[in-house]
């Protein structure tokens, strides 16, 4: 009797295993300081294994190049991305977490992102109104693949994108390759604090040119077939980034910058 037990037991305790939900995210492979930080590590990746705890599902999380981790997406060979900030080419394939009112929900973002402006220091270039005056000629640098991109394409900028890492931008603006790109705040600042001598030629503008909510965004085949369990997760997003545990992180990576 006793060994039959046992084995009801392990039986259950395996087919509660192999019944948590598995659900294919992708990050990018670059560090997004503190939100992504390396390989399973960053805010962002801690705050989802905290959904996992709650929710009792499973992420399995794969990073890649930022551009390509859209596209595999949108392409079915995931169900969502990670720290996804709104526009309307990842709205036209993906679901952002919307109210009744077809208006997008902050409460449910995984944290918000700031972008500035960064020039070389005797450049002309300055921001305005939200706008950048003196620009001339002048592409934009940008990282591959953000969305602030799109903005300033909007905006009839022409995108100077051909590295995904900040560092590599800033290098640009060193040289003098470019004269001006847009920035994300933490990481820039992380960046020029490792690397002094990338300060003297270069200023910020304040104030950001963009501040932008990240999303965990799913995808409509995903959403479709899950609805219920997509909710939950957003929901439970909210809850972790409110509790203490994640301020607490939070405050904590930001010492390192």
């Amino acid at each position: 009797m006793k060994a039959a037990a046992l084995f009801l037991t392990v039986l259950f305790l395996s087919s509660a295993s192999a019944a948590l939900p598995e659900i294919r995210l992708c990050y990018e492979d670059v560090v997004v300081f503190p939100w992504i930080t390396g390989d399973d590590k960053g805010v962002a990746i801690e705050e989802l294994h905290l959904v996992e705890k709650k929710l009792s599902l499973k992420f399995t999380m794969v990073r890649l190049p930022w551009k390509r981790c859209q596209i595999e997406a949108k392409n079915g060979n995931f169900e969502g991305i990670i720290s996804a900030s709104y526009n309307d080419e990842r709205a036209s394939w993906g679901v952002y977490p919307f109210s009744d009112e077809n208006i997008i929900e902050p409460d449910y973002r995984m944290h918000t992102d700031r972008f500035y402006i960064y020039t070389r220091k005797e450049s002309p270039i300055k921001l305005k109104n939200g706008k950048l005056e003196n620009l001339g000629d002048n592409h934009v640098g940008v990282q591959l693949g953000y969305s602030v991109g799109n903005d300033l394409q909007k905006l009839g900028y022409t995108l100077h994108s051909s590295f995904t890492g900040a560092i590599d931008v800033i290098k640009e603006l060193d040289r003098g390759i470019i004269n001006v790109a847009v920035l994300q705040d933490h990481e820039t600042i992380r960046v020029l604090n490792r690397h002094p001598e990338l300060t003297k030629k270069i200023v910020r503008q304040e104030p950001p040119f963009k501040i932008a909510d990240q999303y965990l965004l799913f995808t409509q085949k995903f959403f479709k077939q899950n609805p219920d369990l997509s909710k939950k997760i957003w929901k439970a997003i909210s809850s972790v980034r409110e509790s203490s545990e994640y301020k607490t992180m939070v405050e904590n990576e930001l010492q390192h910058i």
